[in-house]
């Protein structure tokens, strides 16, 4: 039989553009906020990540105690930095004038520690600082004007602890309304939010507390759709995100949810996932893109996997 003209040129047409759909990625591939990037040298979990210079520094942490790394965001390579003077883990850190400071933590039995050291990236070299007036680790570290601040951890009072890198001389101020460890913090809009954690005999959380240096109180405002503990957080473009955690107290679960806080209307909601389970994970935001860096993807362990994510909203 026979066929027009008409009749091949169609089935032709139908079998071309059947099989660009096979081979073309569906709408969710195509717009994925996820890009894998270069693992780390020494795959780390229950650590921070700090920015210096468009350069993330990774220091101590599950799986390599005393390790600091640097990667280099512009040409996706890591590096060897000289290494942390004591082991630890659940340390808590941040930036300062081009400089890593490194706060608490716990060291190889688990006891909370008051140590504190400032790192040169220039001249690779270490140099301790004043104790902690607290010992303390699983808290977290920010930078608000010409001060470092320490929020929650597992010791201590829970009171909110400020540095001053210009005297080397520590303050203790208010306390959180609810103790919280495991939690990550952020700096928004002058503020200090301290977001979720958990706490032996409460279990995980999902307030979330702000702070004003101006009058030195923390107010509970709107709360996350999850409660979380051993997070990443960070902000980019105006707005806070969160990435996984973990729960331990009711069951247990690696969790791969991505929260976003807006502050214009006061409220959270869940966005595009983490491309697989992590806790024990930090973020850190440089340009247009946040980066979660290392982790593990069980629940009450550290199966510390290293792989680097790039999220660009």
């Amino acid at each position: 039989m026979e066929m027009s003209f008409f009749s091949i040129s169609f089935r032709v047409l139908t079998l071309c553009f059947g099989l660009l759909l096979m081979g073309s990625p569906n709408a969710s591939e195509r717009h994925s906020p996820w890009q894998q990037l270069t693992s780390m040298p020494t795959p780390r979990s229950e650590v921070p990540a700090v920015v210096i210079k468009g350069k993330i520094f990774v220091p101590g942490g599950f799986g390599g105690m005393r390790a600091l790394e640097e990667y280099d965001t512009a040409t996706d390579q890591w590096h060897q930095r000289e290494q942390l003077p004591a082991r630890r883990h659940h340390l808590m850190a941040a930036a300062f004038a081009d400089k890593l400071y490194v706060f608490g933590g716990a060291n190889f039995f688990w006891r909370p520690t008051d140590s504190a050291w400032v790192y040169d990236p220039q001249e690779d070299t270490w140099s301790e600082l004043s104790p902690m007036p607290e010992a303390r680790y699983a808290g977290a570290a920010v930078v608000l004007d010409d001060y470092l601040y320490i929020v929650g951890g597992v010791g201590g009072t829970g009171r909110l602890l400020r540095y001053e890198p210009k005297r080397d001389a520590w303050a203790s101020l208010a306390s959180l309304n609810e103790k919280r460890e495991h939690i990550a913090a952020v700096v928004l809009g002058g503020n200090i939010y301290a977001l979720a954690g958990r706490w032996q005999g409460v279990g995980e959380l999902n307030s979330v507390e702000r702070y004003e240096p101006t009058k030195n109180t923390w107010t509970m405002t709107a709360a996350m759709t999850k409660v979380r503990g051993g997070h990443g957080a960070a902000v980019l473009n105006g707005r806070i995100y969160v990435f996984g955690g973990e729960i331990i107290f009711s069951g247990r679960d690696t969790l791969d949810s991505v929260e976003v806080f807006d502050p214009n209307n006061d409220s959270w909601s869940l966005t595009t996932s983490l491309p697989v389970t992590l806790h024990g994970v930090p973020a850190a935001a440089v340009g247009d893109a946040i980066y979660v860096v290392g982790g593990s993807d069980r629940a009450a362990a550290a199966e510390n996997v290293g792989r680097v994510f790039k999220f660009a909203p």
